[in-house]
């Protein structure tokens, strides 16, 4: 029996990270959407136990929804909507804790950045854009020019695929200009990118 917030989220945040790199989406997601519905359940004003707690479940929570969001690789499993809804729905809760905990722009932008990848995964291409764009002022505001570059990349992602031909970077141009800029991640982004546009194009054929 756990003493402390803190420690109980430890021990929700163990049994999560036991079912990562497994093949069951659904009983990932469900683990994860237990625990942060167990430390709502329990808390009480942010002080410093809360706040370790929902450090922990805000990572927990982020880390799961990455997990189940296709768009990292090409496969032959078939991409499921319930399983891309309930992900969306966890990547939302953990940027709302990303609000609450107040942990700064960068963090702010990359976990705005999980939910559009989701919207994009289900074909919401506009909503995608948006909360996108979004992100992409958040990277601005943390002085991160690399991410800033990577969304637009998804951005141009977007727009491909909802077929706007008007507007905007084609994504060989944004990778062209992350090439350009010697980032240290610069080719896996690149690779990243290619990689998720492979995937939904497919995804949309």
């Amino acid at each position: 029996m756990a003493d402390t917030l803190a420690e109980l989220a430890g021990q929700l945040e163990k049994r999560v990270k036991d079912l990562r790199g497994g093949r069951d989406d659904a009983a990932l997601l469900a683990a994860a959407r237990d625990a942060v519905d167990q430390i709502e359940r329990r808390r009480g004003v942010l002080d410093g136990d809360t706040h370790e707690a929902l450090q922990m479940v805000q990572r927990m929570t982020f880390n799961a929804a990455a997990d189940c969001w296709p768009g990292w690789s090409v496969s032959d499993k078939p991409i499921r909507p319930d399983i891309l809804l309930a992900a969306r729905d966890l990547a939302e809760r953990s940027l709302d804790l990303v609000q609450e905990l107040g942990v700064g722009p960068l963090r702010l932008g990359t976990s705005a950045w999980l939910v559009g990848a989701f919207d994009l995964a289900l074909g919401r291409h506009l909503e995608a854009i948006d909360i996108f764009r979004g992100a992409r002022q958040n990277y601005v505001d943390a002085s991160a020019p690399g991410l800033v570059l990577l969304t637009d990349g998804y951005v141009a992602i977007a727009r491909q695929l909802a077929g706007d031909q008007a507007g905007g970077e084609e994504l060989d141009q944004v990778c062209k200009r992350i090439a350009a800029g010697g980032f240290e991640d610069g080719d896996e982004w690149i690779a990243q990118l290619r990689t998720a546009l492979d995937v939904f194009t497919r995804q949309n054929s």
